[in-house]
């Protein structure tokens, strides 16, 4: 009776839908199922509508600042896009998407539930690394060697990485500061922890990796300033030479797996000042370092794209128009025939396609998160609050350098803040978060 109970109750569906979008989101072809899940969350704010005002209106700055944004896209593409309906077919599919999963996480929330945002985003990560890790050692036993920049689960390693990445950040915040807090015992999100990195590491997404060692030195640094009254000066030597001697190990080895890391200096220096060349616009070959030998194609492109990048940006400060490949457009706009598409990175997109206004409504509402994560982190030692701004600060890191402002990686992380947000909404209030 108890069983039959517990899947009569809003809060186990709440729980168990937004573990299922979190997971699937990530794997290739679920898109049906987004939509379908999407779908659910609206009626569900529809019938909830009362108590999603309440927390909508409970956070005025940074929902006002998220609707400025998503309005200042839609007049960008109906003013002054260059190609006015391919920007309002991505506004719709991207930005308004956005918006309504950002509405999802707010109502799903909104109420006590059996399991937290943070527990469902950890569990969440916990399964795709599972199943990529089980599809690896299948791998291992058919070839005789451990992949390694390969993945299995998802389009590319720099969308597994993304979402890994991502969920250990949740898992850092309940590892050192959810005692009481979640529904995992200390070691399980070691251990679980333990895996992320493991399988992050061996996906080996150099922007992964960065991100990876932006959390460990972030929570490390936080974790000291929290708890400098309870380290003695021998605990926190020690403490941070297991952190450096480990981060010089971890950096090392990746330095070596990698042999591209060998050359990225001198190819982001060429990529930098190549402004003639054909290799960056994908139309000739790459440059040579002068020994000979090619430049490491990953950085010199990526370099080269955000320098023409800003070019673009300094040449038209309202942008060209919004889309997916508003680089690419611009590029051809300006006489540069090329074969690129999108910069790899969210942030020259971002401007390329919306302006400089647009890149600024977007750092204001992240700002926005970051402030009001910090308040509530520093006030009352909310996990919620620290989780919000690690993971946003971690979003907009990641933005330099890879193009996740965009599809599910976006809308993940709208729905994630959202329930962060109706979460310490709640803490505010006086409810459990247990």
């Amino acid at each position: 009776m108890k069983s039959f109970a517990l899947w009569r109750q809003p809060g186990f569906w709440a729980v168990l839908l937004a573990i299922l979008f979190l997971t699937v989101s990530n794997v290739s072809h679920t898109i049906a199922l987004r939509y379908v899940l999407l779908a659910l969350f609206l009626v569900w704010a529809v019938v909830e509508r009362q108590v999603l005002l309440r927390t909508l209106s409970s956070w005025p700055v940074p929902t006002l600042l998220l609707g400025s944004f998503l309005l200042y896209a839609l007049l960008h593409s109906v003013v002054l896009s260059g190609w006015t309906s391919i920007s309002l077919a991505e506004w719709r599919s991207q930005l308004l998407m956005g918006g309504l999963w950002f509405i999802a996480g707010t109502v799903l929330f909104s109420r006590q539930r059996p399991l937290s945002i943070l527990d469902c985003v950890v569990t969440a990560g916990l399964l795709l690394v599972a199943a990529e890790v089980f599809m690896a050692v299948r791998y291992y036993y058919q070839h005789g060697a451990w992949p390694y920049m390969e993945v299995f689960t998802t389009a590319t390693k720099l969308e597994f990485t993304f979402f890994v990445n991502f969920a250990m950040a949740f898992v850092a915040v309940l590892a050192g500061f959810g005692k009481g807090k979640t529904r995992f015992p200390l070691w399980g999100l070691l251990a679980i922890g333990a895996l992320m990195f493991f399988a992050s590491f061996h996906a080996g997404a150099r922007n992964g990796l960065i991100g990876l060692s932006y959390l460990v030195l972030s929570f490390t640094l936080i974790y000291v300033l929290t708890h400098r009254q309870q380290l003695s000066r021998t605990r926190l030597l020690a403490l941070l030479l297991l952190v450096g001697i480990g981060m010089a190990g971890f950096v090392s080895k990746a330095v070596q797996k990698d042999a591209r890391n060998q050359i990225f200096v001198q190819s982001a220096t060429i990529a930098w000042q190549d402004r003639d060349g054909l290799g960056w616009l994908r139309m000739g070959p790459y440059p040579q370092l002068d020994d000979g030998r090619e430049v490491d194609g990953s950085a010199y492109e990526r370099v080269a794209w955000i320098r023409a990048g800003l070019d673009l940006m300094a040449e038209r400060p309202m942008g060209y128009g919004y889309d997916r490949r508003a680089f690419s457009q611009a590029l051809f706009a300006v006489g540069k025939p090329n074969q690129i598409g999108h910069s790899h990175s969210g942030f020259i997109d971002m401007g390329v396609g919306l302006g400089i206004p647009g890149v600024l409504l977007w750092l204001s509402f992240c700002l926005s998160l970051i402030v009001i994560g910090l308040k509530a982190f520093v006030v009352r030692r909310d996990v919620a609050g620290l989780a919000l701004m690690l993971v946003t600060c971690g979003f907009l890191g990641r933005m330099v350098l890879e193009s996740v402002s965009k599809d599910h990686m976006l809308h993940i992380f709208l729905f994630a803040v959202a329930a962060l947000l109706a979460w310490i909404h709640q803490g505010q209030t006086g409810k459990s978060h247990v």
